[in-house]
């Protein structure tokens, strides 16, 4: 049986974790041959090889396609260098699966659409939260109408202590594009509109907050915005319209909440025939997933049994989009929805700039018009990669 050949781009954590990491998730699915790893410091690279017994390792990735015999990549580097890759990836003839965000804008995310239907081959975008037990026996109730029609849904990823160092690259906006929105922000806008079956947005409403960690006095020293330290936001508020006029949802993220709790990670989905709450995918399984309904006049509430499985939802994720590489199962997620998360991220930061709402396009059939140059647009086109760049 034909074993795919994969090559991983970055050697950060989201790639060498042993829980989420792509490497050792790869090497637990016996359908693949992980070739080789590309990543700027060589030095940390030779370490992971050696790590992982990895055969080949390279400094660039270009490098890595020319003299390796490799059939999909997984890229796993800051964000600002996700669509560049993507692309020159693709035009190489390689399948690619890219952590979210796909692209920083939504003109870089239609490039790489481009350069995947040009070539024929994969494009994925990294969404592992879709592959828990929890979101599938979830979505499996909405589609089979056990909520009725979904018209409302409310999510966030609060956090009271989750802000980066300086010294990471998550808290530059020339490399991350900004703060939670595009990390944990971006998750929870999937999962809505998963659920929500992907209506098309009308417009959105936003706000965002920054930077809470200061004190007021530190604050009012920095203005205008540009000048803080880092420019990303600490937290955001965005409510998002569809063209069904009765549908709505309403997104909330934070690093810095003044919780009694380290992390509040909920779903809300409210329908005609019942409702659904999904929380912190750490707590106990029966306090993951409530539902909320009515039987024979009398209104009750229930959890689902859910499966204890021991494989991660990641590599779950790796599983699937190696499957859809090899040619056995459609995919899952499809390009296009990575597009329409990267829409709504962009407009949100539109409308808390502007101080108003924003309206989307009706369709994504044109390209979209590049927003105008900012330190955290660098993806239209091949880019040097600065030493430790790739250190995600």
């Amino acid at each position: 049986m034909k074993k795919l050949r994969v090559g991983v781009i970055g050697v950060g954590a989201i790639a060498t974790d042993e829980i989420h990491g792509h490497i050792p998730n790869y090497l637990q699915i016996p359908d693949v041959e992980l070739v080789a790893i590309s990543d700027v410091n060589g030095r940390r690279a030779q370490h992971i090889a050696d790590r992982f017994g990895i055969p080949q390792v390279y400094t660039h990735y270009r490098d890595m396609l020319a003299h390796t015999e490799v059939d999909a990549v997984s890229i796993a580097v800051p964000n600002y260098l996700h669509a560049t890759i993507a692309i020159g990836c693709l035009e190489l003839g390689v399948s690619v699966l890219v952590e979210k965000p796909m692209a920083l804008t939504a003109h870089g995310a239609h490039k790489m659409i481009q350069a995947a239907k040009k070539s024929g081959k994969t494009l994925f975008v990294g969404m592992n939260n879709r592959f828990r037990d929890d979101t599938r026996a979830l979505k499996l109730m909405v589609q089979q109408g056990a909520l009725g029609d979904v018209y409302y849904a409310k999510a966030g990823w609060l956090r009271r202590v989750g802000a980066s160092t300086t010294s990471s690259w998550f808290t530059s906006k020339a490399q991350a594009g900004g703060g939670p929105l595009w990390d944990t922000g971006l998750v929870m806008l999937d999962l809505s509109l998963w659920m929500l079956g992907f209506p098309r947005v009308r417009s959105v409403s936003g706000t965002i907050h920054c930077p809470l960690h200061l004190d007021q006095e530190e604050r009012m020293a920095l203005s205008p915005f540009e000048d803080l330290p880092y420019p990303i936001e600490d937290s955001a508020t965005a409510l998002i319209r569809f063209h069904d006029l009765d549908t709505a949802l309403l997104l909330e993220v934070s690093t810095l909440s003044m919780l009694g709790i380290s992390d509040d990670i909920y779903l809300r989905l409210d329908g005609t025939g019942g409702g659904a709450e999904l929380h912190n995918p750490e707590a106990r399984p029966a306090d993951v997933l409530r539902i909320h309904g009515e039987l024979f006049g009398t209104k009750m509430e229930f959890a689902p049994v859910l499966p204890e499985s021991s494989i991660p939802s990641h590599r779950r994720e790796l599983q699937h989009f190696v499957d859809v590489c090899l040619g056995r199962e459609a995919p899952l997620i499809t390009p296009e929805q990575g597009f329409a998360g990267v829409q709504v991220i962009e407009a949100i930061y539109r409308s808390a700039e502007l101080g108003s709402a924003v309206d989307l396009p009706s369709t994504m059939d044109e390209e979209p018009t590049p927003a105008a140059p900012t330190p955290s647009v660098a993806i239209e086109a091949e880019q040097p990669i600065p030493k430790g760049a790739l250190d995600a």
